[in-house]
């Protein structure tokens, strides 16, 4: 029997309040270890079903499974509570708080997560862990102990793919997150970010309008493919 998939989504429908459907998918699917490339305009509602899979919104009909758990049975709490332990999520604002420095940054998911903690202590420390995701990254030692707001937006973008991945956990979900890297970068970027997953055999979905990107991951869908609502207005 083949493992269960990292994500399994199944005639899934969600509009916001008193409006029209923005997602209407009959099925999606991530097995674990994979990555997906996948590929939405704005209004596509690319972003809408990344809140759906971290938990962040609530669909209101069909099968949301991820990493086993369905979604749709669960609390507000409870999905807040699994995205903090096994999903990183890079965000497309990057959502670092800006009294907290680069590397206490890179590190508050340890706090929110006793698994993520754990993983990230057993490499010698979180700290330390944090430490080497960000030389990899590319953000020196001199930065770790400066105000997250003090670095570039590129910069910034980086050190929320640290937070995102410390700890291992088995789902990273990526919002845009070459947006602010040239192509150089970008491409050493996505490479590393492949090599983070694959040594912590951890899925990945990759999102962006940026259809040149696709050659660097095992598959690629387009949301203009699989979401058949007619009323969208998400992003």
């Amino acid at each position: 029997m083949s493992a269960e998939p990292a994500v399994d989504i199944r005639n899934l429908a969600f509009n916001w309040p008193r409006g029209p459907a923005v997602l209407q998918i009959a099925a999606l699917r991530l097995l674990p270890g994979e990555t997906l490339f996948l590929r939405g305009g704005s209004g596509s509602g690319k972003s809408t079903l990344l809140g759906i899979i971290s938990g962040v919104l609530a669909a209101r009909e069909g099968v949301v499974r991820v990493l086993g758990n369905d979604l749709r049975s669960m609390s507000g709490a409870r999905r807040d509570a699994l995205r903090a332990s096994q999903l990183g999520v890079i965000f497309q604002l990057f959502n670092l708080l800006p009294y907290l420095s680069v590397i206490d940054n890179v590190v508050l998911p340890c706090g929110f997560s006793r698994v993520r903690a754990a993983a990230a202590d057993a490499g010698g420390g979180r700290r330390a862990e944090a430490g080497r995701l960000l030389t990899q990254l590319d953000i020196g030692a001199d930065l770790w102990n400066a105000g997250a707001t003090a670095l570039s937006v590129g910069q910034q973008q980086r050190v929320a793919v640290a937070r995102a991945l410390i700890g291992a956990p088995p789902l990273i979900l990526a919002d845009e997150p070459t947006s602010a890297l040239d192509a150089e970068t970008r491409d050493g970027f996505i490479q590393l970010l492949k090599q983070e997953c694959a040594a912590s055999r951890s899925s990945l979905i990759f999102v962006s309008h940026d259809v040149s990107l696709a050659t660097h991951f095992d598959r690629t869908m387009d949301m203009k493919d699989i979401n058949t609502a007619t009323g969208k207005r998400a992003t």
